[in-house]
């Protein structure tokens, strides 16, 4: 059986059921869902992405789970493939070639030795082949194999449906941050059939039709009008003929030489032509599998694929074509190309020298620790980083992971660099809210002080941040990205170029992630970084605090007034009988329910600190419920932040999230890569729960607006339309024009104003 998908993306069930589903997330493809003896197990995921424009999405990468192994083909990386996150060029084979992995004309060909067939054209076209004895025994996007279409489009929880975006959404596997499942976009018919008219003048999707076409042998083997009405929809979608038409006549092409037919040449130089590397060129009935370094022509398919073939004596030798003396080397499965270095463990490193062979040496860090490859670069541990963190109304974490309370309402020192050591400098301070009866005490203002500039960002503010006192809109970038500071989900985060990241929630919840080469330089409330907890209470004067009282106060700023604890009739203790109230699943007991929606975190960020700090502050409240909610969000900030994917935790009756207008709430979105500064911020790559503007609208700080309406966004700093600004003294005044940027002229003061800074602003 076969199955696939192209284009904007047309799916092809292995049953022949077709329908267009154009989610962005990650969804299961065809895996084998009916334990059944003796068959393997496998799953094959895509993931659809967009192309330039917003309308059209098609499938941007393929992952073929099987073996224990993680194959992955993307349109990012053409050409090659990622095991297990490690990127690897052509040829690969696995364990006695239970997986090969190949190229054949213009796919990647992923087999296994029990029959499955995965191919990717590394731009928008797969097909998925399974032997007669997976009938019935499978289930995905592909459908159950059963021999009829009817039951195809059976979601998850076994009932069919005909909406493809229901059908999609069942099987969804992961999130990526802004992704969903958006209706498919139609075209007016009017364009259709406008186009219809200029097609049949021209080259176009009716090439597919044309008795005496290229394709005309293939017509009563394979049904072309169905190719023909996908050519047309994407076409038109897509009026660049490439991204359009292009991929669906190649897919009719592929299925007419699958199906055996001899075709005509249909490409040529103006249409849909395909550049070839170097030394090679392009024929329409290519057996590139064959003429390949490292294959053995055994596993090549028999049947031939357009593509680029290598002249005589040349071989494809990962994505260019040498002489067939330059081959490269084949170890432990892994094609590597003459003179290539590579480390195929954390331990050594070696060298594909001429004639096919590989040189080996050890290699190890400088404290004998074993490196770690990412990218392809090996990379000694101090690319590793740790957090701490501030929450809640007292507890604390430390970078060693020791937990502690503190109630007292000063502003304190959370990290700071104490001995210098060649790195750059900062101190991260918190201010804590002043007590009120009944009331926790939250994190009123955060500042990080680096490279000679205090930013400060304030409790509720998300839009502004003040650098050293003048307040900018977000996102900032300061001195080309030494400080970066944007949103994130519902938060603010700040960056540097060093490694240095601060995550402020804007109520309660700061986060601090420091890199490993800080180890044994910090002091402050998140102790000394030195690996070892027991010794986190650590004073400047490097003796040990004997509670968490003393240390807190060693580490206050003495600018205000404050509490260094909190006096008993303010602070009541909990009966033990409201404590078990407290831990159920319905209040704070969500948090460590291992079944619950933040089981999957539990062993990478440890719940307890959390639901102690929520009960403690729901006991202070009195059980309110905005408290509550607060404290499971900053949970699932921490374990969004540390990768890990979330269960759906908030229903419109329990902590909904009220989003302005032009957003949904989404527990993955990407507000930070969708600002009005384009992709000016290092965004980070995982999900944060938050409101996802709406397609064609962009967050600008406060809310979502459409793009045309943002203001100008310069030197690393965002403007307000129309916003005007004194600058130099006062001596300069300058204007945002929206679509032009800001213009500025000279200024001065009348005589009786003086220049100077108010709430942020300067003036006169």
């Amino acid at each position: 059986g076969v199955c696939a998908a192209v284009g904007a993306t047309h799916y092809e069930t292995f049953d022949g059921k077709r329908f267009i589903f154009q989610g962005t997330c990650v969804y299961l493809l065809v895996g084998l869902c009916e334990d059944t003896q003796n068959l393997m197990g496998f799953q094959v995921l895509v993931q659809n992405g967009y192309q330039g424009n917003e309308l059209m999405s098609s499938i941007a990468v393929v992952t073929v789970k099987v073996y224990n192994k993680t194959i992955s083909i993307s349109r990012e990386h053409p050409g090659k493939i990622m095991i297990d996150e490690q990127l690897v060029k052509l040829p690969y084979h696995y364990s006695e070639r239970k997986i090969v992995v190949y190229r054949n004309g213009q796919d990647a060909v992923v087999e296994t030795n029990f029959g499955l067939l995965v191919t990717y054209d590394w731009y928008s076209h797969v097909t998925a082949r399974v032997p007669g004895g997976f009938a019935n025994a499978l289930c995905g996007l592909c459908g159950n194999y059963n021999g009829a279409a009817s039951d195809d489009m059976m979601m998850r929880n076994n009932q069919v449906t005909s909406d493809p975006d229901a059908f999609g959404r069942s099987w969804k596997v992961t999130d990526i941050p802004g992704c969903g499942e958006r209706s498919t976009v139609e075209c007016s018919s009017t364009v259709a059939s406008s186009r219809l008219q200029k097609e049949v003048s021209g080259m176009g999707c009716e090439i597919i039709l044309e008795a005496d076409g290229p394709f005309g042998a293939c017509h009563g083997r394979v049904d072309a009008h169905q190719y023909f009405q996908s050519c047309i929809h994407d076409s038109c979608l897509f009026p660049d003929q490439e991204e359009g038409m292009c991929p669906i006549i190649a897919r009719y092409a592929t299925a007419c030489q699958a199906a055996g037919v001899s075709i005509g040449r249909w490409r040529t130089d103006n249409f849909c032509y395909i550049a070839c590397p170097s030394n090679s060129s392009y024929k329409l009935c290519s057996h590139t599998c064959q003429h390949t370094c490292g294959t053995d022509s055994a596993t090549c398919p028999g049947w031939c694929h357009e593509g680029c073939v290598c002249q005589d004596g040349f071989m494809l030798s990962g994505d260019e074509c040498v002489p067939m003396s330059h081959c490269g080397c084949s170890h432990h499965g892994v094609y590597y190309k003459e003179g290539e270095t590579f480390y195929p463990t954390e331990q050594e490193m070696c060298q594909c020298i001429s004639g096919g062979t590989v040189e080996c040496q050890n290699t190890s860090c400088p404290d004998g620790g074993p490196g770690k490859v990412i990218d392809g670069v090996f990379q000694c541990p101090s690319q590793v980083s740790s957090t701490c963190v501030a929450t809640g109304d007292c507890t604390y974490v430390t970078f060693d992971g020791m937990a502690f309370n503190i109630t007292g309402t000063c502003s304190y020192v959370l990290t700071q660099t104490c001995t210098s050591d060649n790195l750059t400098s900062f101190i991260v301070t918190i201010q804590k809210e002043a007590r009120q009866k009944g009331k926790v005490s939250r994190i009123q203002a955060l500042s990080v002080e680096v490279y000679g500039v205090t930013l400060t960002l304030k409790q509720g503010k998300g839009a502004d941040v003040m650098v050293d006192s003048i307040s900018h809109h977000l996102p900032t970038i300061l001195s080309e990205g030494q400080v970066q500071v944007y949103p994130h989900g519902t938060g603010v985060r700040l960056r540097t170029d060093f490694g240095l990241v601060v995550h402020y929630d804007l109520v309660q919840h700061v986060m601090v992630m420091v890199p490993q080469t800080y180890m044994g330089h910090l002091c402050g409330l998140c102790g000394n970084y030195n690996g070892q907890h027991n010794d986190d209470f650590q004073l400047s004067s490097g003796q040990l605090a004997p509670d968490a009282t003393a240390f807190g106060s060693a580490w206050k700023i003495t600018d205000t007034p404050c509490d260094d604890t909190c006096p008993k009739d303010e602070c009541p203790t909990c009966t033990e009988e409201r404590v078990a109230v407290l831990q159920k699943p319905n209040y704070c007991g969500l948090l460590t329910a291992p079944e619950g929606p933040f089981g999957s975190c539990h062993r990478f960020i440890d719940p307890i600190p959390y639901s102690q700090s929520c009960i403690h502050d729901l006991c202070m409240t009195g059980g309110d419920t905005h408290v509550l909610c607060q404290s499971i969000q900053s949970y699932v900030t921490a374990c969004q932040d540390a990768g890990v994917t979330v269960g759906d935790w908030r229903t419109p009756s329990f902590c909904s999230l009220t989003c302005p207008a032009n957003s949904t709430y989404s527990l993955c979105t990407n507000t930070c890569a969708n600002t009005c500064a384009g992709n000016a911020t290092t965004c980070p790559q995982t999900c944060a729960e938050g409101c996802q503007c709406h397609q064609g609208s962009v967050f600008d700080g406060q809310g979502c607006v459409p793009e045309e309406d943002c203001g100008c966004f310069t030197d690393g700093e965002y403007y307000k339309p129309h916003e005007v600004l004194l600058w130099d003294r006062c001596q300069r005044r300058c204007t945002c024009v929206p679509g032009q940027g800001l213009t500025c002229q000279d200024h001065a003061c009348t005589e009786d104003e003086s220049c100077e800074i108010r709430e942020g602003i300067l003036g006169c």
